[in-house]
């Protein structure tokens, strides 16, 4: 028989013990409802009298109770102060007829509005350290303030309205403290119904009145638990110190993505308290995905890691490592991650490619062809003509307009000026002179292997330019002392090489077998192949669940969007 370790077991005997209180805070908030309608109910038929804020306030507390519970159960650090504050409302406003009740011996009535909300209160208190995630306070106040401009207009409005509707729709002459004391009493907070609207227009004046105010309150009340957005200002300082680290060769650095650790512009960096290790992340959908392994001191990876995890923690997020290599593998799994392979990566030896491949019958008619054709290559070193950036760009706009493709970022640079004035660029020039193809060479954090990003041709090139292409860089990584060039990943190959069956894995299989139509999986695979690469396994590293793995490749596919660049950028 499998036993849980005692520290695990008592971990999700807390767990149960919690979300019972959250589930108890949505049924009372039901309870509430119900009680009062039933109340309502006894009230119409004349067996009981009330007035309208015991009804009223009563259901707008068990409404908000069952909302509540909804962000108690997401550990909503606002969510609890509030219901704390609900339930120590309800026991002042019931606290009369708890004492009534008590007299007569009520005491089903004492437990119902005494009892309950002090145990719940007591209950919250207990588990007050679970609720930790913050919610955005800055979009608060923007809210709030917004709903402020928007109430002084509603009182504006409401109080104009009730001044110049008067005589004629409200049948008696409004002065302007009468009208701003209506306009505030809209809610209903007081027993006086002396303004009675006697025509459509007046009915219709007090109604918009109402639905402007309670919009307004509304949409501030709700912006108070909205989730912490990651706001990517200026983080020049952090960027500078993951920069630092990662040419430091502190660690295992110069991997194939660490680049664009630092660009596009678009990521937020985390560091351990002593910033010996650190990561690059992104927050889309609720979900930080971080670019690549941990970079810096492996030795204090782990303590960034569980700090990380508690910042994700903290701000409701859900962290995801996409692009994980081999080598951490047991890292994650060892801090509770789950790893779902989604790629292979190609790195070619160049000695290799040079000794074996090279020669074969395929490349040889590539190079002799292309010679024939007259057909050169340039390197070109930063900064670049504008002129030059002009024809990549038409390059480019020709490559990019064929099916399936599209500009991406955060793992990938897109194209615009800033991006290539930081490359050296190797170009297919044809026997006029004009570029008809280009490939960018990315800044490497490794001595010994070249990468590259874009490998993009003109819509009237040769076919095969692209070979043509990267055959000569290969010949200028040699030149250039590289050992290896590195042709990047080669999404869903591998998978069917694998023991798992799990869904995500079987559906990645059927999407690269089926899904050519959007995105040729497996001629890229194929193109990559040719180079006869060693080919090493890619993961993503999360809290694995199915549920978990598609909000990750939603929030994915969102942090790779590029909006319309501009041709003048």
């Amino acid at each position: 028989m499998l036993r849980l370790p005692l520290t695990e077991h008592f971990k999700l005997r807390r767990e149960f013990l919690l979300q019972l209180v959250v589930l108890t805070v949505g049924l009372h908030g039901v309870f509430i409802i119900s009680t009062t309608l039933l109340e309502q109910l006894a009230i119409h038929s004349g067996r009981m009298s009330s007035s309208n804020l015991d009804v009223d306030v009563p259901l707008l507390i068990g409404l908000g109770l069952i909302y509540l519970s909804t962000l108690l159960r997401r550990r909503k650090r606002a969510a609890w102060v509030i219901a704390l504050l609900a339930y120590i409302f309800m026991i002042g406003f019931y606290a009369n007829q708890t004492a009534a009740a008590f007299d007569h011996h009520a005491y089903l009535e004492v437990v119902r509005k005494f009892i309950i909300p002090v145990l719940l209160i007591g209950l919250l208190w207990v588990y007050q350290s679970a609720f930790t995630v913050k919610s955005d306070i800055r979009s608060f106040r923007y809210s709030a303030r917004v709903s402020l401009i928007v109430l002084l207009v509603a009182l504006l409005y409401g109080t104009a309205g009730f001044i110049l509707l008067d005589r004629y729709d409200f049948h008696q002459e409004i002065t302007p403290g009468r009208a701003v004391e209506r306009t505030l009493d809209q809610f209903g907070l007081t027993t006086s119904r002396d303004l009675v609207p006697s025509t459509r227009r007046a009915k219709l004046f007090v109604s918009s009145l109402s639905v402007v105010s309670v919009g307004a309150v509304g949409y501030m009340i709700i912006s108070l638990f909205q989730p912490i957005r990651a706001r990517y200002v200026s983080h020049t300082h952090d960027r500078e110190r993951a920069e630092a680290l990662l040419k430091s060769g502190i660690g295992k650095t110069g991997k194939s993505e660490d680049f664009f650790k630092l660009w596009p512009h678009d990521k937020l960096y985390f560091f351990d308290k002593n910033t010996r290790a650190g990561l690059a992340y992104k927050v889309r959908g609720g979900v930080a995905l971080v670019v690549g392994d941990p970079f810096g001191d492996q030795e204090a990876a782990s303590r960034l890691l569980r700090e990380f995890r508690d910042l994700c923690y903290g701000n409701d997020w859900l962290p995801a490592f996409v692009h994980t290599e081999p080598d951490w593998s047991d890292f994650y799994r060892k801090h509770g991650l789950g790893l779902q392979k989604v790629g292979e990566e190609a790195v070619v030896d160049i000695a290799k490619f040079d000794a074996e491949v090279r020669g074969n019958k395929y490349f040889r008619q590539i190079r002799n062809r292309f010679e024939r054709e007259k057909f050169t290559t340039e390197l070109l070193l930063p900064p670049h003509d504008k002129a030059v950036v002009a024809r990549l760009r038409t390059v480019s706009d020709d490559w990019l307009a064929q099916p399936g493709r599209s500009e991406r970022s955060f793992l990938l640079g897109y194209f615009s000026e800033p991006y290539l004035q930081q490359c050296a660029l190797l170009v297919a020039r044809d026997a006029a002179g004009t570029i008809q193809a280009f490939i960018n060479q990315v800044p490497s954090f490794d001595p010994k292997e070249a990468n590259f990003d874009m490998l993009r041709h003109a819509a009237d090139s040769p076919g095969n330019i692209n070979d043509f292409l990267l055959m000569a860089f290969i010949d200028y990584a040699r030149t250039e002392g590289f050992k290896r060039v590195n042709l990047g990943l080669a999404p869903l190959a591998g998978l069917h090489d694998i023991d798992d069956n799990s869904v995500v894995t079987r559906a990645m299989r059927f999407l690269y077998s089926n899904g050519d139509r959007f995105y040729s999986f497996s001629g890229l695979e194929r193109f990559k192949a040719k180079y006869q690469p060693d080919w090493s396994d890619r993961f993503m590293a999360y809290p694995a669940s199915t549920r978990n793995f598609v909000r990750v490749t939603n929030a994915l596919n969102r942090a790779m969007r590029v909006k319309k660049i501009s041709s003048s950028k």
